[in-house]
């Protein structure tokens, strides 16, 4: 042992007795439990190790300050590994483990050998600590993804936590190099809880989890089951629900076919989709997210075809109605153009009617003629629409071609002096 070393202890001895005394309130008491120590260590720096194991001796085996007894079990650990070699040496240290709370590293400042033997009696005393606490780690129970990036939830039972424990899903994924690990939390069901964050679930990653018993310093015990799944490559979902044998699905314009659960596998993203039963059809565009799985309710109607038909057909009686009556209203204005111009001051031949009504009358003429003529050419337009409606098969062709699922509109637009129709197919 170096003199470094003996001065360091001298003076961590030193402290010790110190906080005994002022916790105790003995310092007579603390002053020769601090002595017994410091003897003890004086022997085995020089060598005396089975005096050195007769002094610790003397100890209490309880009472003792958890700092004071830490000291005195890696000094036994020291002179027992001389005397009564290594398995002397790890009982003597298990003390200054337990008495360090479980800390696995305590002998960090010690030398090689007994670090070495305090680490295997560390490993032995640690496990005991589990089973003396009566603590059992059940399965761990595993939601398997449906989707990638789909958070995955995780449930386990443990009998008997005490406060110092802490239960983590270790996880190991093929997508990454480390493993890292889940806390599982208390639920107020019962079972501990956890969610794997989406980003681990990558597709088609193969996954390992076990369950892990902790304290503050580390592992404790490592559960036997593990849990090993493989995540779906497929990133998004779009479910039909219970979908009919004779009905035909369709994604984007293309045939697709359900799972048994009415489940249709697709790229993040916006989609047209489509169901077809006969004659009977139904349409409706979803957007799915990365690792969602978007529902759609889709109820083909046959009623349903036949609607802009309907609505064309009415479209063109009112624009032709409209029509006629603009133009009925512009031949009535020139009638009476006519009558006006004709007439003659008395006695003379000149104009009796002034220039302003007359042109005032002609302008209403050209505008009703003008909108008259625009109804009656967008009646007839959208009449032929109606037809080529009222013809055009029902249901989706087997090959659609691309716009097939695009409207047909017409709109009227009236302005002064201009009107016409605006439509797109």
């Amino acid at each position: 042992m170096t003199n470094h070393w003996c001065s360091n202890v001298f003076v961590r001895s030193s402290l010790l007795a110190a906080v005994f005394v002022m916790t105790t309130g003995g310092p007579v008491h603390a002053e020769d439990l601090a002595g017994i120590v410091a003897k003890a260590r004086e022997q085995t720096e020089n060598g005396a190790f089975a005096d050195a194991l007769k002094t610790l001796s003397q100890l209490p085996k309880n009472d003792l300050p958890a700092t004071l007894a830490v000291e005195a079990g890696l000094l036994e650990a020291t002179a027992a590994l001389v005397t009564k070699g290594e398995a002397g040496g790890q009982a003597a240290c298990a003390k200054a483990i337990v008495a360090s709370g479980y800390d696995p590293e305590v002998a960090r400042d010690q030398s090689p050998k007994v670090r070495g033997v305090c680490r295997t009696a560390a490993e032995k005393v640690r496990k005991e600590r589990i089973e003396q606490a009566g603590v059992k780690l059940g399965a761990i129970s595993v939601a398997n993804p449906e989707v990638a990036w789909q958070p995955v939830r995780l449930s386990a039972d443990v009998d008997k936590a005490p406060a110092w424990l802490r239960v983590v899903a270790r996880v190991r994924s093929s997508a990454f190099e480390n493993s890292f690990d889940l806390p599982l939390a208390p639920s107020p069901e019962g079972p501990l809880r956890g969610t794997l964050d989406p980003s681990f679930i990558r597709p088609g990653a193969t996954l390992e989890i076990s369950l892990v018993a902790q304290d503050k310093f580390g592992d404790l015990s490592v559960a036997s089951d593990k849990q090993n799944l493989t995540v779906p490559k497929r990133e998004a979902l779009i479910s039909f629900g219970d979908v009919p044998s004779s009905a035909r699905v369709f994604v984007d314009d293309k045939p697709v076919e359900p799972d048994d659960a009415g489940r249709v596998p697709v790229e993040p993203g916006k989609h047209e989709v489509s169901m077809e039963i006969g004659e009977a059809s139904a349409a409706a565009k979803v957007d799915v997210e990365r690792g969602a799985i978007a529902s759609v309710t889709l109820s083909p109607q046959k009623s349903g075809g036949k609607t802009l038909p309907w609505i064309a057909t009415g479209s063109a009686v009112v624009l032709g109605a409209v029509g006629g009556v603009l133009l009925g209203t512009a031949a009535v204005r020139k009638s009476e153009i006519e009558e006006l111009a004709a007439q003659r001051e008395p006695g003379t031949n000149l104009p009796a009617t002034n220039y302003s009504d007359i042109k005032s009358r002609e302008d209403e003429r050209k505008l009703f003629s003008n909108l008259g003529l625009g109804f009656a050419i967008g009646g007839a337009v959208v009449g032929a629409a109606a037809v080529t409606l009222w013809l055009w098969p029902a249901g989706r062709s087997k090959s659609p071609s691309k716009g097939a699922n695009e409207s047909f509109t017409v709109q009227p637009q009236i302005g002064l002096g201009f009107a016409g129709l605006s439509g797109r197919f």
